[in-house]
């Protein structure tokens, strides 16, 4: 007898609150902390659209980042200690990584992340196995982010694969939204457990 056929050829995932866990502020306190600025005054530099969009979508260097950041905000750590606390904010979500590694026995799986090159290079190599996924794609790589179209649309060109074969998980509403736009069965991510019911009402096997 043939094997059943699973419906969804590809799985794209993505991997911040969904894989991995992180401390957005842990930077900043350490920032607002070093200089003795006030809290926001660091939010708002750490994460003005002027700095982190172009990052994220590899406008510019993590180099040209941490000069940006350095003059806005007089730092004076080195770049060396920058990354370091730059990227000292993820753990890895075992229970979604173990749905995961069930997936990938019968799908093909895809990260699919807003994300700058120090932290997907991190993730990679120090927070998430490394055989987890077949592919990353992420927004400093392909030039553009979530919820733009045009990152989906690439990820389907790059995978080979029609949208209603595709299953998207993320945890923000407005993301699963864009993928539902390009025809991608897209699922709002609430925790493993609640994963697993979503996946089992769709017919995945796991």
């Amino acid at each position: 007898m043939a094997a059943k056929r699973q419906p969804h050829a590809l799985v794209l995932s993505d991997l911040g609150g969904v894989v991995v866990e992180f401390d957005a502020d842990k930077l900043v306190h350490h920032i607002a902390q070093l200089l003795g600025r006030t809290f926001d005054d660091v939010h708002q530099a750490v994460y003005s659209k002027e700095l982190l969009l172009p990052f994220e979508v590899g406008r510019i260097t993590p180099e040209a980042y941490y000069e940006g950041l350095k003059a806005r905000l007089q730092l004076t750590w080195t770049y060396p200690q920058f990354v370091r606390f730059w990227n000292d904010i993820f753990i890895e979500i075992p229970a979604t990584t173990a749905i995961l590694r069930q997936l990938r026995r019968h799908h093909r799986v895809v990260a699919l992340s807003n994300t700058n090159t120090l932290h997907l290079e991190y993730i990679k190599r120090f927070v998430l196995p490394p055989d987890l996924f077949h592919d990353w794609i992420g927004s400093c790589d392909v030039g553009c982010r979530k919820p733009d179209p045009k990152i989906y649309e690439l990820a389907l060109a790059r995978e080979n694969v029609p949208p209603h074969e595709v299953l998207y998980i993320d945890d923000r509403p407005e993301m699963v939204a864009g993928g539902k736009a390009k025809g991608l069965n897209a699922l709002l991510f609430r925790g493993a457990e609640q994963l697993l019911a979503d996946l089992r009402a769709l017919g995945v096997e796991i």
